[in-house]
């Protein structure tokens, strides 16, 4: 990706309503997914990207999978969400991170983040993040 920078540090509003700070991750490798409803490709990777988080739960606890929404809230994504999904899901209405932080204009956008909170990787369009691939991508960032 270049230069070793430094993920953006940013705090927003989960499902639940609980603040996430991204600072507050180091020590994990962070795969964040920039998304909205209204985007196909973001709503066709959602089952992978659940598939991951959960591949990852088991196996490796020392990794996050982390989706940021661009819609308004929950009851706006709720009917292309996986049943009981595993990542952690944020709110950017605004695209303040987004658009603002990270300069994403079109989704998805995914982001492979170092334990020490450097930016290693960025994929652009879907994908199935469940392929063995993504999976030895993640163990070289740990």
């Amino acid at each position: 990706f270049g230069n070793d920078r430094l993920a953006p540090d940013f705090t927003l509003r989960d499902h639940r309503g609980a603040p996430f700070r991204l600072r507050d991750h180091r020590g994990k490798v962070v795969v964040m997914n920039f998304w909205t409803v209204t985007c196909g490709p973001c709503v066709e990777e959602l089952p992978t990207l659940d598939g991951l988080a959960r591949i990852l739960a088991r196996t490796r606890p020392d990794t996050e999978v982390v989706l940021v929404s661009t819609d308004r809230d929950l009851a706006t994504d709720v009917p292309v969400l996986p049943a009981g999904f595993r990542f952690k899901l944020l709110f950017d209405p605004d695209r303040s991170i987004v658009r603002g932080k990270y300069g994403t204009r079109l989704y998805p956008e995914t982001w492979f983040i170092d334990k020490t909170g450097i930016i290693r990787a960025r994929v652009d369009g879907g994908r199935d993040w469940t392929s063995p691939a993504v999976t030895e991508l993640i163990d070289s960032l740990r």
